[in-house]
């Protein structure tokens, strides 16, 4: 078969695509790690997606990883994928990676990948498998100024940059790096968050990553406004508590029930469990 002159270049996935990928790897239950290994992207553009698409965050349980000359690659779930969400057929996929049609089918339920209609399936005359890039969600980058001010705050808020403008110098402004979790457990969303720090959009969610806040549940609970009291409530009603990182004092990080220990302690190879 020859794939139809409307078939999509492969690796090019449109938003869509993502979202019912996403969706179908987090009904699976799959966690960070084994996301960010099926995906071949890191734990900041995995949590740009989460962010963008309004997902739960994933657990952080370890991926188990099979052994043998047989064992599945990052490069092979890359062409399963490419394949899968460009309409290649289960055959022509199994051929790329020298396996069968039934270990393809057996990935795709494993996976979660969304159902695809029979009659768009095809046999691509040149298949060519490529990393497949993360949707463009922010601006490019740019250097930041020496001294800025953050917009939209109840108190004054001065950020400063490092590296000649390409990083916030967050060490140096810790006020202002809580002053984000804050947003996040009111609801503010992070397009408007990124947009009173004068930052890109990644720059936030991976913020918010390392400081563990949590976002109300339910769009209608979203909001372009900055309220602390509303972000306090929040975070009270939810039993969390902001701590410092036993490993790094400087940058303080929200304790909850579910997620007792920093991801920056984690990171550092710190055991769960400790008492702050």
């Amino acid at each position: 078969m020859t794939p139809p002159a409307s078939a999509p270049a492969a690796g090019h996935f449109d938003q869509g695509q993502y979202r019912s990928l996403l969706r179908g790897m987090f009904a699976q239950g799959h966690g960070i790690e084994a996301l960010c290994f099926f995906l071949a992207v890191t734990r900041e553009a995995l949590f740009d997606l989460v962010v963008q698409f309004n997902l739960p965050t994933p657990n952080d349980r370890p991926l188990r990883r099979s052994g043998g000359a047989r064992a599945w690659k990052q490069t092979d779930f890359t062409v399963l994928l490419d394949g899968w969400l460009n309409n290649w057929s289960a055959a022509c996929i199994a051929d790329r990676l020298g396996r069968s049609r039934g270990s393809i089918w057996y990935q795709a339920r494993r996976l979660g990948l969304p159902k695809r209609e029979r009659r768009s399936l095809h046999w691509p005359d040149q298949p060519r498998a490529q990393p497949f890039p993360t949707p463009n969600i922010g601006s490019e980058r740019k250097r930041l100024p020496a001294r800025w001010f953050v917009k939209g705050t109840d108190k004054k808020l001065e950020l400063t940059s490092k590296r000649n403008g390409l990083e916030v110098d967050w060490a140096a402004n810790v006020e202002a790096f809580v002053d984000i979790g804050w947003r996040v457990w009111s609801g503010q969303r992070i397009s408007r968050i990124a947009e009173d720090y004068g930052v890109s959009y990644r720059t936030i969610t991976s913020q918010v990553w390392w400081l563990q806040a949590v976002f109300p549940k339910g769009h209608k609970n979203t909001r372009d406004d900055f309220d602390r009291a509303l972000g306090e409530a929040n975070a009270r009603a939810a039993g969390a508590e902001l701590k410092k990182c036993l490993t790094n004092s400087t940058f303080p990080f929200w304790k909850t029930r579910n997620k007792r220990q920093s991801k920056r302690d984690k990171r550092n190879g710190i055991g769960a469990g400790l008492d702050y």
